[in-house]
């Protein structure tokens, strides 16, 4: 599971990183500079816990690891998704703010 999670994060992130210009317009377009700030400070936040994942060592023996991570790809995932097909900024901030609170959960169930 752990390496799944790092794969859909990854894909998270590469998808954002080949539609930057168009999702950071659209950001700009749809709610002016709040709005694209906060949209690059939530890549930066997700590919920051992808980052920490990679740094640490999981522990696959926590009773809620399988869970969180389970939730936490099912996420990944969906954003990736909403990043191809362009969608809404505010769903995209939505999506990887709930990625980055779920990465943040793990992480701190597992008390890493």
């Amino acid at each position: 599971m752990q390496e799944e999670l790092k794969e859909s994060l990854s894909e998270a992130i590469t998808q954002f990183n080949n539609r930057r210009t168009q999702l950071l317009q659209d950001a700009f377009t749809e709610g002016g500079e709040p709005a694209l700030d906060k949209l690059v400070e939530e890549y930066d936040a997700l590919r920051d816990a992808y980052f920490e994942i990679l740094k640490r060592e999981l522990d696959k023996n926590n009773p809620r690891y399988a869970q969180l991570t389970t939730a936490t790809k099912a996420e990944a995932d969906n954003l990736a998704t909403s990043l191809k097909k362009l969608n809404n900024v505010n769903e995209i901030v939505a999506l990887t703010t709930s990625v980055i609170n779920l990465v943040g959960r793990v992480l701190i169930v597992l008390a890493l």
